[in-house]
């Protein structure tokens, strides 16, 4: 009987946190996202999710999510320089 109690419990818990995240990435879909334009003041608390560029070359558009001092959620778009270096020399 203890065991089929702590399975449940288990189980609540982790359907807890998947439908949690699913609500996260759900509610990231629904902020606009800002395009960086030279000069703009940023206001970067915590980063929440940037684009891995590691595997791209050349510039490559990058989405960050990131969270302000006053922990408001925004997503900006900007150029980076993709980090796989394609130089067989």
């Amino acid at each position: 009987m203890k065991t089929a109690f702590a399975i449940a419990a288990l189980t609540a818990v982790f359907a807890t946190g998947a439908y949690a995240a699913d609500g996260a990435s759900r509610s990231l879909a629904n902020i606009p996202t800002e395009q960086y334009h030279y000069g703009m003041n940023l206001d970067v608390q915590r980063i929440i999710s940037k684009t891995d560029v590691s595997n791209k070359t050349g510039t490559v558009p990058v989405t960050m999510v990131y969270e302000d001092s006053h922990g408001q959620v925004h997503k900006l778009q900007y150029l980076e320089t993709g980090g796989f270096d394609n130089d067989n020399s």
